[in-house]
């Protein structure tokens, strides 16, 4: 009787210590699948962030080294991806860089034509030409900023100054208009590429404008975004023209540009990795330029 509670001890306290055992293994795999679950995370994390290029393959022969594996697959296409898209970006900025060159020298030619010749439709052909050559610069900017050619130089910035040294340059052009400018935010931005978007911004507000109206540049911050809204009073537009108002070539009945101002403003907002809108508001139109505060992407060159 003793021998068979001895052993029936010895039974349940082997079962128990092999219990404990395949625990404790159970913990340890647990543990290090967490473990390697974070690394994987923070490498996924700094590849986003542009901190590692490529988080590295692993060589162990388990379930979550194929996961792995198959993340950093994923994330090698990624990248492909996006140089192919930035090689593109550059070939086509390469081709408006040299049409616009090739544009240059026959358009001074026949500016000079122009000025030359006195004829009734002088003023009108001085016009057209000088149009062009607008057409070609800004075309030529565009697409620079889209194939990555301009080296921004982050830093901060009041956006308020930034705003009232582009109303500055605009308002000239409209002397019968007022621009107010509220509130104020500090961000990290390119402050020469921000006044050009909030430069274009202003001036396509004063154009639905009539004199004696006022164009309000609106500035606010949460603890992520820097929001920026230009609005006027100018009845707004049609919703055709509202679903193409960032389009290249896209002109307001009422514009005077060429068309490209707002494709450059969306070009910039998102160069600071922001967005921007467009909508009908309170009796006008009022886009939107919502710029989060991503410090850690946004280094001094």
């Amino acid at each position: 009787m003793r021998g068979a509670l001895g052993w029936n001890w010895f039974g349940w306290a082997l079962l128990l210590m092999m219990l404990v055992a395949t625990l404790v293994v159970c913990l340890v795999l647990l543990w290090r699948h967490k473990r390697e679950s974070a690394r994987l995370s923070d490498e996924i994390n700094q590849f986003l962030n542009g901190e590692i290029q490529m988080p590295r393959f692993s060589v162990n022969d388990n379930a979550f080294a194929q996961f792995e594996n198959a993340v950093v697959e994923i994330e090698t296409r990624l990248r492909q991806s996006e140089e192919n898209e930035r090689e593109e970006g550059r070939r086509t900025a390469q081709l408006v860089a040299d049409v616009s060159h090739q544009l240059k020298t026959p358009l001074a030619g026949l500016k000079l034509y122009a000025e030359m010749d006195e004829s009734p439709h002088q003023t009108q052909s001085l016009q057209m030409i000088e149009h062009m050559e607008k057409l070609v610069h800004s075309l030529l900017r565009l697409e620079k900023l889209h194939a990555d050619a301009y080296e921004f130089d982050f830093a901060m910035h009041k956006l308020s100054q930034i705003a009232r040294d582009a109303a500055a340059e605009v308002q000239p052009l409209f002397p019968g208009v007022t621009v107010e400018i509220e509130g104020n935010a500090a961000m990290r931005c390119d402050a020469y590429w921000m006044g050009e978007a909030l430069m274009n911004l202003i001036k396509n507000a004063c154009e639905y404008t009539i004199a004696g109206g006022v164009v309000c540049v609106a500035i606010s911050e949460t603890e992520g975004l820097t929001i920026c809204e230009v609005s006027d009073k100018g009845g707004g537009v049609s919703p055709e023209e509202l679903s193409r108002i960032f389009a290249r070539f896209s002109r307001g009945s009422k514009s005077s540009g060429v068309g490209l101002g707002l494709a450059i403003v969306r070009a910039v907002a998102e160069k600071h990795h922001g967005t921007a809108i467009a909508q009908n508001a309170n009796g006008g139109l009022c886009i939107t330029l919502t710029l989060p505060r991503l410090h850690h992407l946004l280094r001094e060159s």
